[in-house]
């Protein structure tokens, strides 16, 4: 204090550091810039892999987008598919006429009641379903289901060949169809196989942790099941809508064989019973073509219910995380 107060005596020079103190005070001084470099490349190492883990769950997320998007436009195929085949089934359907026929084993085939139609207040019966207007899918064909001459056949042997052309069609597109699914799935099958094998090499080089690792291993092999269950879906619609199609139309054109062959007067009475017989394997007597339709009922029955279950069945379908 007497010093400070006293300007003539001057200050005492600082005490100089020991040498063992600027050495560590040197060290230091070096080691800082060693230190944020290793900071630096900790922190790039960590936003790698926190890249790397966010890039594989982009990738996820993009193939159940992917699968959402093709269970959609499977819906949107199928269902106009399905829909299709059905109006051409309740064509036939109702050609059929809805009366008794003998077939060859000597039973009798009964047409199917008219189904009672659900009403308000949860009401089904028959005698209020009947109140329900319904217009014949024949509606718009003139078909005589009921022909005195060969010119009341002409109709019928319009909507046949028209029918027989549709399915045609789509039969073409269900070869199409069934080629574009198969395809997508070789496609996915390789880029499920990729992100598989990029999991075990990140796991490998020690970029991918144990957890991660069996996260991301579990939910991609969830993800290829879907994949899987797909693609069998689609192969069972296919060979339904094709066994379907190729069923109708084996029908169809022997149908429409024996009406050109009976318009034109060339039908021989043995090439009718066999005709006939081709179709529903009726008895030889039975030679008219109504009777021929009628003992059809049966198949285009089993078909419509057939064609129904599998529509309902792509309808439910979506794609489940």
């Amino acid at each position: 204090s007497t010093l400070a107060g006293n300007p003539a005596c001057p200050r005492p020079p600082p005490r100089p550091l020991c040498p063992s103190a600027l050495m560590q005070f040197r060290s230091w001084t070096c080691a800082l810039p060693l230190l944020a470099l290793t900071v630096q490349l900790c922190a790039g190492s960590v936003l790698r892999t926190v890249s790397r883990q966010e890039a594989a769950a982009t990738s996820t997320s993009g193939a159940w987008a992917a699968l959402a998007e093709a269970e959609a436009d499977d819906r949107r195929f199928w269902g106009e598919q399905w829909a299709g085949l059905e109006a051409t089934l309740l064509e036939l359907q109702e050609a059929t006429g809805g009366l008794d026929v003998k077939v060859s084993n000597g039973t009798s085939v009964h047409a199917p009641a008219k189904e009672a139609v659900a009403l308000p207040g949860n009401q089904t019966t028959a005698a209020k379903a009947a109140e329900v207007k319904r217009s014949s899918p024949l509606a718009d064909r003139n078909v005589n289901l009921n022909p005195k001459s060969a010119a009341d056949l002409v109709p019928a042997l319009g909507m046949l060949k028209s029918l027989y052309e549709d399915g045609k069609e789509r039969i073409t597109q269900l070869n199409a169809r069934e080629q574009q699914s198969k395809q997508r799935f070789e496609e996915m099958e390789k880029a499920h196989q990729a992100r598989m094998a990029t999991i075990e090499e990140r796991f490998k080089n020690g970029t991918l942790s144990a957890e991660f690792h069996a996260n991301e291993t579990r939910d991609e092999n969830r993800l290829w099941s879907y994949w899987q269950r797909v693609r069998e879906r689609q192969h069972r619609q296919f060979h339904t809508s094709l066994k379907i199609q190729h069923g109708t139309m084996q029908k169809v054109k022997t149908m429409i064989d024996m009406y050109e062959k009976t318009i034109a007067g060339k039908a021989s009475k043995a090439d009718v019973q066999s005709g006939l017989a081709k179709v529903a394997g009726v008895v030889p007597e039975v030679v008219l073509l109504q009777q021929a339709w009628r003992a059809d009922a049966p198949f285009f029955r089993e078909a419509l219910m057939e064609a129904r279950a599998a529509g309902a069945e792509i309808a439910k379908s979506k794609s489940r995380r």
